[in-house]
């Protein structure tokens, strides 16, 4: 009982906390915070009048304003704006939305941690050491002008040793899981890797990437590298960590009849991972999908423009996880092959 009046009161906490982060933290912007109290619009263009939160009075400001709210949307009494002064007129830079961001983000944490308890921790640990790292990667890239394929596929075996390492110890790291994940998504890659070069890219769409100022094509590929990791590892982890389990029951069971139960597993495990990993991807363009379509665009050029890359990375984490059962099947067996052969003491 107690427990749970501790959850109940973290998560109003959390709430509280993010409502007074939105409504005070303005004073610690150098940008100007407008509080918008009144919006008036005529055409393409909407009028803003509201409080200065940071600074002494008043503000008034024009801005543009579209229909569609893609890129400039219609601002609302209430909403809190980061504002700069460019000569007599000023200019909107963004929405202030750090209140709602850190309440996401607390009860993400908060989730885990209260599912997973310990574990959590660890999981968490995991996941900001990675976006550190991949943070410190792009970094580099931008400083040396390295390859960023090159920097990702170095990345991709540093982030599968911190995310494993982190969850079961940097001193108990598996090197059946470590050899099944990398050597899974490193040939998934390159599989889909050749079939782009043998089209030469045809049916792929980089307009979705048009904001990037980077060559789309070497973005697009860093980007499907690393998409194809997480759905391997955990199948690859699944399945071995399953047979040990297997093992550990019945020690005298032979090394057939093991990866007869491994092929068994994965027939649960790869299909159900592909739909998961299908409708990660595809939920992703649903906001592009609708904001063309809502323009009149086409269903079918919209479907060609902005379905066509997450197919790709969609097949790439398919094949990744295809690939992941025979690897993780012979990483085990090759292991316990190792250890029959080991002579007894």
């Amino acid at each position: 009982m107690k427990k749970k009046l501790v959850y109940v009161m973290v998560f109003a906490g959390i709430i509280l906390l993010g409502l007074v982060i939105q409504a005070k933290s303005s004073l610690f912007y150098p940008e100007a915070v407008i509080k918008v109290e009144q919006v008036t619009h005529e055409g393409n263009k909407q009028t803003l009048s509201g409080t200065l939160l940071n600074r002494s009075g008043q503000a008034t400001l024009e801005t543009d304003y579209h229909e569609n709210e893609g890129v400039h949307p219609l601002y609302r009494p209430g909403e809190q704006l980061i504002i700069r002064k460019l000569g007599s007129q000023w200019q909107v830079l963004s929405l202030k939305r750090d209140g709602y961001v850190f309440m996401l983000l607390a009860l993400f944490v908060w989730l885990v941690l209260l599912i997973s308890g310990k574990g959590g921790i660890s999981a968490l640990l995991g996941l900001a050491l990675n976006s550190f790292l991949l943070v410190g990667f792009l970094w580099l890239h931008q400083a040396s002008q390295w390859s960023l394929l090159g920097l990702m596929s170095v990345y991709t075996v540093v982030a599968v040793i911190v995310a494993m390492g982190t969850s079961y110890g940097f001193r108990n790291l598996d090197v059946r899981k470590l050899l099944g994940t990398l050597l899974s998504v490193f040939l998934a890659f390159f599989i889909c890797l050749l079939a782009m070069h043998w089209l030469k890219d045809d049916g792929l769409r980089y307009e979705e990437l048009q904001f990037i100022t980077r060559p789309y094509r070497s973005v697009f590929l860093g980007g499907l590298l690393i998409g194809a990791i997480g759905a391997s590892m955990d199948n690859v982890v699944t399945i071995i960590s399953s047979l040990d389990e297997i093992r550990e029951k019945n020690p005298q069971l032979p090394l057939k009849q093991l990866l007869h139960s491994g092929q068994q597993i994965a027939q649960d495990t790869a299909s159900s991972m592909i739909n998961v990993l299908m409708f990660a991807y595809l939920s992703g363009a649903i906001p592009a999908f609708v904001f063309y379509i809502a323009n009149g665009w086409n269903f079918a050029d919209v479907m060609g423009m902005h379905l066509s890359l997450e197919i790709l990375r969609t097949l790439c984490g398919g094949f990744a996880i295809v690939l992941s059962v025979p690897l993780a099947l012979a990483a085990f067996g090759v292991a316990e092959g190792i250890q029959e052969r080991r002579p007894t003491k």
